[in-house]
């Protein structure tokens, strides 16, 4: 399958569907303010839809089945496809480029690894190798800035990349402790 370039609300959708077929109204209720995904990012239930409408478009879900609402018509249930489980897997393993995309997509890529039971060990390893690269590139621009502002300017950048390689630190040391169960 080609890389796809799908806004982060519709990899979230895809992603939960991957892990099971589901209806949009389960989506939603995970990725509503508060909840499991939605307390780090939120998609309201008309994108939620809207995702759903575009993944099928896309041939990335197919409908699998109905189910009974409560109230209402049936919700109609969706699955990921086998090559899109793949891609999904593909994304969740792949560093974000940009240091903007730290505080979005990698924490969601994070979020999701852990409701897999996935360890985020290897993508916060890749992860920090992108930063140190972002790091060197700015330090470079840094010193070669010809007045206050510019060097001001990348001492601020460089103070995000600080942030966010504490930020991988301690991802890294809360997936190194064992796991504590409830009993």
């Amino acid at each position: 399958m080609e890389q796809l370039d799908l806004p982060l609300a519709e990899w979230i959708v895809l992603a939960l569907m991957a892990e099971r077929p589901s209806h949009g109204f389960a989506i939603a209720t995970l990725t509503a303010e508060g909840a499991e995904i939605g307390e780090f990012w939120y998609i309201s239930r008309p994108m939620v839809y809207r995702s759903i409408t575009r993944l099928v478009e896309r041939g990335l879900i197919t409908p699998v089945g109905a189910e009974e609402g409560n109230r209402g018509p049936q919700r109609m249930i969706y699955g990921a496809t086998r090559s899109a489980k793949a891609t999904v897997s593909r994304w969740l393993s792949e560093p974000v480029a940009q240091l903007f995309d730290v505080r979005a997509d990698l924490t969601c890529k994070l979020l999701l690894l852990q409701r897999r039971g996935t360890s985020p060990a290897v993508l916060v390893e890749r992860q920090r190798a992108v930063i140190d690269e972002i790091e060197e590139s700015l330090r470079a621009k840094e010193d070669g800035a010809s007045d206050d502002l510019a060097r001001a300017i990348y001492a601020w950048r460089l103070e995000h990349v600080r942030a966010a390689r504490r930020f991988l630190d301690a991802v890294n040391a809360d997936s190194a402790r064992p796991a504590v169960k409830a009993g």
